[in-house]
């Protein structure tokens, strides 16, 4: 006599088959349904802005507020039917008015593999449970260790769960290799990182969360470009060993998220190699190259820039020559760091880091002994033997992986490229719309980011601002600051609205002041040079309305 399970009162059957895929898989048109209801619902409302609006209700009162969890289950459809209010306010990336942060719309191959593959949950931590799947990390590494001229048969590579995850591993195989025994002893005192001033601030929050300290984290200077003063660098690691503390990791700027920054690792490592044989270190302190938003630049590397065949303009050329330049030395760092949710078109959260020696993992392997409960079949790929995480979906592994394929070198290429080109028109049109009020200040910059630094009506400074002018640069800072917060909280009409974000340091200047900017950044295909313009537009109508109320900058300071 065999017993069905299914007497959890009425229609338990049914309402488990709404809601679970069968195991012969014969009910997944349920799920497909599921998702265009949510898609309808989401799209339907979301407006013709860049920001998904807010619909408001009757009552005032929202109908996902409150968090009371009822007492009976309520209907797919109906609980689908709030998404127009969960996403109020929130971004919409794939909008051609979106030009925020780095942040580029998915891929349709990596949303489908990932929720097709999600539906097994495999975890990435185990061969046991995951299988196959891991093989899609497998192939993510050897695939990046041969863009940045890796042996891919040596190198090695993890997903993790963001850049700043990226830099955690990093320094903490570093910490291995000056400390090998830091794990049961605890670290050091004096252990150090030297690092870039413009680096992300994941860097000196990596340094909090393993013990180091964010005071020895140790920032070098930078050059206009945003890439590192090397001989700062230099200066600052020799500070470090003359006092006899362990130097465990060296950070260059491998891709800086403004202005694409890219600093020269042949000469990075030469510096260290010749400074562990000056001081006689019995380690060797390792390099790594934060290329979270750079990585994807090194498809270029083998494209022709001389034939050109995509037909990129000159500009472009010269910024993706500079570019490839710079990218060639990541194969003498000793691990790289990649965020595919950044340049790669992928879905929140997909990252990896990438070690030039894969054997530098075996150095975060714990105790088995304490693992077992996790890990029996020992002939299986166990990554959570040395893994932070326990809980790694290897469904956005393979998400990434065929994600990678569907776009190949080309389709990044092809992406890149366009966002690159689009920020030249950027520039265009602002030096013919809008010279008098605003100027693009990152010359420099190897990426798609514009940095605006708006100025006040007839202000000297919009012809040629003086950056070692202090008092000068702080005026037009607080200017470009109380314009970007105006901005931010006027409501104007969807078809009207801009996003675009606010940089508090587009670079510093000689005397170490931060320059403040708008930032203009799109990585979306859909946005064109006519789309640039009408940004341009639309910006410059809102300074105009911002500058007719705001007071003269001359006589408030003075007034001060």
């Amino acid at each position: 006599m065999t017993t069905d399970c299914s007497g959890y009162g009425d229609g338990f059957a049914d309402w488990r088959n709404g809601l679970f895929l069968r195991p012969d898989g014969d009910n997944a048109d349920v799920l497909v349904e599921l998702i265009r209801c949510a898609l309808d619902e989401a799209l339907n409302h979301q407006g013709a802005g860049p920001v998904y609006p807010r619909w408001d209700q009757e009552d005032g009162r929202s109908p996902v507020g409150g968090g009371h969890l009822l007492e009976d289950p309520v209907a797919s459809e109906t609980v689908l039917s709030q998404l127009r209010w969960w996403l109020a306010g929130s971004v919409k990336v794939h909008h051609h008015m979106f030009a925020k942060n780095v942040v580029p719309p998915p891929s349709f191959v990596n949303l489908a593999a990932l929720c097709a593959v999600s539906l097994f949950m495999p975890n990435g931590v185990t061969g046991e449970d995951a299988a196959e799947t891991l093989t899609a990390e497998l192939s993510c590494a050897q695939a990046m260790a041969r863009l940045a001229g890796y042996d891919p048969n040596q190198a090695g590579g993890l997903f993790t769960f963001g850049g700043t995850a990226t830099n955690l591993y990093a320094i903490n195989v570093a910490i291995s290799k000056a400390q090998p025994d830091h794990a049961e002893r605890g670290i050091e005192p004096g252990m150090a990182v030297v690092g870039s001033w413009p680096a992300h601030y994941s860097q000196k929050s990596a340094c909090a969360w393993l013990g180091i300290g964010t005071q020895n984290y140790i920032s070098a200077a930078s050059l206009p470009d945003q890439t590192t003063d090397l001989e700062s660098m230099e200066a600052a690691c020799r500070d470090v060993l003359a006092r006899g503390h362990r130097l465990a990791c060296i950070m260059g700027a491998g891709g800086t998220t403004s202005n694409m920054a890219v600093d020269d690792f042949g000469e990075i490592a030469a510096m260290r190699d010749r400074l562990a044989a000056e001081y006689g270190l019995d380690y060797t302190p390792h390099v790594h190259a934060d290329t979270v938003v750079g990585w994807a630049y090194l498809c270029f590397i083998d494209y022709d820039l001389h034939r050109n065949p995509l037909g990129f303009s000159p500009p472009v050329v010269a910024k993706l020559s500079r570019l490839v330049e710079r990218l060639r030395t990541v194969r003498h760092a000793d691990s790289f760091g990649t965020d595919f949710h950044k340049t790669g078109f992928a879905p929140y959260t997909s990252s990896m880091i990438i070690m030039r020696d894969g054997r530098d993992f075996s150095r975060l392997r714990r105790d088995g002994g304490v693992m077992t409960p996790l890990f029996h079949d020992k002939d299986a790929y166990n990554p959570g033997t040395f893994t932070l995480e326990t809980s790694r979906s290897a469904a956005n592994m393979v998400a990434t992986w065929v994600g990678l394929q569907a776009l190949g070198k080309q389709g990044m290429r092809k992406l890149l490229g366009h966002a690159l080109e689009t920020a030249e028109a950027l520039r265009r049109h602002v030096d013919v719309l809008a010279a008098r009020d605003m100027t693009a200040i990152n010359k420099h910059s190897y990426g798609p980011d514009v940095f605006l630094r708006c100025y006040p009506p007839d202000d000297p400074a919009v012809t040629e601002e003086d950056f070692s002018d202090t008092s000068s640069v702080r005026r037009i800072n607080q200017y470009t600051s109380d314009l970007f917060a105006w901005l931010s909280r006027q409501r104007v009409p969807e078809v009207e609205q801009i996003a675009l974000s606010k940089t508090s340091a587009a670079f510093y200047t000689p005397t170490g002041e931060p320059v403040v900017a708008l930032r203009v950044y799109s990585l979306n295909p859909y946005f064109s040079g006519s789309h640039a313009r009408e940004l341009i537009v639309r910006l410059l109508k809102g300074k105009r309305q911002f500058d007719a109320i705001h007071p003269d900058t001359d006589a408030h300071e003075e007034a001060r």
